[in-house]
């Protein structure tokens, strides 16, 4: 509660429109997620939500709670697709939002991502963003150049067709690029 109230003093803000639990610490997170529920109902937050949490932990939140967490952010990406929760997710009302979602530019010259990307005359980050899009995953890729950012937002004049959807689904390799250098991800 300290730190939050801490948080809105440096903003200068009176509420915040996400409230989010970073990770889930052992033996922690469950006495958090109570804290933060009394921030939401104080409305000093408008939504809560969690990063990082896998099925079970999502589990323990609702074994004690009424309120579901608006959204879980988490490494989404086709080489880290996570269908598992991902489905969880969607079936419990939890948004799923993508960190990472250009997989730290492991795979920006990708030869099956140039190629559907040439078929749509779209950059292949424009085609990542267009997937997160089509699957139903929020994702806020970051960009510092104003050219980067235009181009972030040109991805709504297109849809990718199901067969190149299928192709980048079938990218997955399960594997967090936490875990991997970009050899990981070579094709």
């Amino acid at each position: 509660m300290d730190a939050f109230n801490e948080s809105l003093d440096r903003l200068k803000m009176d509420y915040v429109d996400m409230y989010m639990l970073h990770w889930p610490v052992p033996m922690k997170y469950v006495k958090s997620w109570k804290a933060m529920e009394k921030i939401y109902e104080t409305k000093k937050a408008r939504a809560i939500g969690v990063s990082n949490f896998n099925i079970q932990q999502l589990e323990d939140l609702r074994a004690i709670s009424d309120i579901i967490p608006a959204v879980n952010q988490c490494e989404f990406h086709p080489f880290f697709y996570q269908p598992e929760l991902r489905r969880y997710c969607w079936n419990h009302g939890i948004a799923c939002e993508a960190y990472k979602p250009l997989g730290q530019g492991f795979y920006l010259d990708n030869e099956k991502l140039a190629g559907i990307a040439r078929k749509y005359d779209k950059t292949i980050t424009q085609i990542l963003i267009r997937w997160h899009l089509q699957s139903g995953i929020i994702a806020i890729p970051k960009a510092t150049h104003n050219e980067y950012i235009r181009a972030n937002i040109e991805v709504f004049d297109f849809e990718l067709e199901s067969q190149d959807m299928f192709e980048i689904n079938a990218m997955d390799t399960g594997r967090s690029t936490n875990d991997c250098t970009p050899a990981c991800f070579d094709f």
